[in-house]
């Protein structure tokens, strides 16, 4: 049986308290209410867009099909120039929000020089498949069309991006990366939008249909787990009763078209989400890091997909991984302590009200 309908995601009005990040200009930032504009500046070119500059972190991921636990391999401060206006999160309007996640994303890592090394033999090693050439019309379309110039928890928004989709190329070869490169461009989970929905049918056209499904369902499912009882009715669900799902319907959030899974497209959005949210998961002493909601979310999915044997990804994962708070493993300042000590029910609580503000 289906599970019962979800909640229809409602498209906000551009009088909304939360800016489209493209809304008359196309390299526009987030804007809160009653900011002066931002300054304008270059839109970047293709071959800006197409670069690949992945940190030690996801090269690691990427080389060894996994998240790990980086604590005692690196030294983690605090970055003075953090500035979580130029994020994805800066449509945040909530001060408890906006401090507790400026807690969660304002840190650099210094790494030591042996796994460091040791990273770049591993990453040498692997050979990412391309799908898509550096001077590809879906490019040109991200650099002229499109605004992606946001900054990510780690870098810029392309190399959030571009690890999702090398991710996907080497671990999830039986399905297109392209969904993962793109997983963003209708919407993310704060309400930036790098397109407007007038742009859908030139984007269509530069993707085929399986594609095109995916990409247009994803930032409502990742709304779905983290605003609603999504994911635990699946979790809930009987072996009997995940085998005769028959898909999923749902509200694209860029336009509130409806959109429609198949059950094995629903089992694929799944696990592009579960390799999606590797680039969120904490850098270092799990043993303490790991009640934040990106990471629960990353421990109940994968336990959910391995259940069902739709495990299709790469993506290995055991608790036994996770290291203690080594010296120098967390920015020592008492921001990061209280957030890196928060319970898993109030990361949960604080995620759900802003991803539901959102939707």
């Amino acid at each position: 049986p289906d599970l019962p309908r979800p909640p229809v995601l409602r498209l906000l009005p551009a009088t909304s308290r939360y800016q489209m990040c493209q809304s008359e200009a196309p390299d526009a930032a987030p804007v809160k209410p009653d900011a002066a504009p931002p300054a304008s500046k270059p839109k970047p070119q293709a071959e800006e867009l197409a670069a690949i500059r992945h940190s030690p972190q996801r090269k690691r991921a990427i080389a060894l099909g996994r998240p790990s636990d980086a604590a005692g391999e690196c030294d983690v401060v605090a970055d003075p120039r953090f500035d979580i206006d130029k994020t994805i999160f800066g449509t945040l309007t909530s001060p408890v929000k906006r401090w507790v996640q400026s807690a969660k994303l304002n840190h650099v890592e210094t790494w030591h020089a042996e796994p460091l090394a040791s990273i770049e033999s591993a990453f040498a090693a692997v050979s990412v498949p391309r799908s898509v050439s550096d001077d590809a019309p879906l490019f040109r379309f991200m650099a002229e069309e499109c605004d992606f110039s946001l900054e990510h928890a780690d870098g810029s928004f392309m190399d959030h991006l571009h690890f999702c989709a090398d991710y996907s190329a080497l671990h999830f070869s039986d399905h297109s990366p392209r969904v993962l490169l793109l997983h963003s461009i209708l919407g993310v989970g704060t309400n930036c939008f790098p397109m407007g929905a007038e742009k859908l049918p030139a984007l269509r056209s530069l993707l085929d249909e399986e594609e095109f499904a995916q990409i247009s369902a994803f930032p409502s499912v990742l709304r779905l787990m983290v605003g609603t009882d999504f994911l635990s009715r699946l979790e809930a669900a009987s072996e009997e009763e995940l085998g005769a799902l028959r898909g999923l319907s749902c509200r694209r959030v860029l336009d509130n078209a409806e959109v429609h899974l198949s059950s094995e497209q629903l089992w694929a959005q799944l696990n592009y989400q579960l390799i999606h949210l590797i680039d969120f998961l904490p850098a270092t002493a799990w043993q303490v890091t790991f009640s934040d909601y990106f990471a629960v979310f990353f421990v109940r999915l994968h336990a959910l997909l391995q259940r069902a044997g739709k495990l299709l990804a790469g993506v290995a994962y055991q608790p036994e991984w996770a290291k203690p708070l080594l010296p120098n493993s967390r920015p020592s300042s008492w921001a990061h302590w209280v957030v890196d000590r928060l319970p898993v029910r109030i990361n949960l609580s604080l995620a759900g009200r802003a991803i539901r503000g959102c939707s």
